[in-house]
């Protein structure tokens, strides 16, 4: 149950979409020697944020896979440091405006110019132009690392995409798990 209530701030960024990228900053203490870490737990999220349950399943267990990997051991008794995420979304709107109109001029319309029949040119030309809007929820991930003894923040991954959940829960599931492969990518920091 504890594990639910950690990343419920973070089950909207996990929705990759297939055509856009996840972009991914980080920024560490670097005084910290990170070899002396080896376990770890999650601090809890407010309990009145939504949680979808199957997503916040994938995502946890993806980040301790990860970690696994790289020989760290999730521990309530007296862990290294904690892991504390942080979700925000906001609704954007891109408008384009695309196409060109081309009309008669002084210079270029063929009324200026030095001999506009000759080379078979004597008007102008329009064409049609257009604009496009494209509606879309970014969603911005934190995922904050601090150290249980001092309390301080010893690592931040900073990720943002565009939201959209994926088409079966396999591709949901993958698309999670690569994006916790980039996230953590360059946790732990090397020396």
């Amino acid at each position: 149950m504890r594990l639910y209530s950690a990343f419920t701030t973070a089950i909207i960024l996990l929705w990759l979409t297939g055509c856009s990228s996840l972009s991914v900053n980080y920024d560490y203490n670097q005084q910290v020697d990170f070899t002396k870490y080896k376990t770890y737990d999650w601090l809890p999220s407010p309990k009145d944020m939504k949680v979808d349950e199957l997503n916040h399943a994938r995502f946890v267990t993806a980040v301790e896979n990860n970690l696994a990997g790289k020989g760290f051991t999730q521990s309530s008794t007296n862990p290294d440091f904690m892991i504390a995420t942080h979700f925000g979304k906001e609704n954007k709107v891109d408008i384009n405006s695309w196409g060109y109109s081309y009309a008669p001029n002084s210079y270029y319309g063929g009324y200026g110019y030095r001999y506009p029949a000759r080379y078979g040119y004597a008007g102008g030309y329009a064409a049609p132009g257009g604009v496009s809007v494209y509606e879309y929820e970014l969603g911005t991930l934190i995922l904050d690392f601090v150290d249980t003894k001092t309390k301080q923040l010893i690592w931040r991954a900073t990720a943002e995409t565009i939201v959209s959940p994926a088409s079966t829960p396999e591709k949901q599931t993958q698309k999670i798990n690569n994006a916790v492969k980039q996230i953590l990518d360059s946790f732990p920091p090397g020396k």
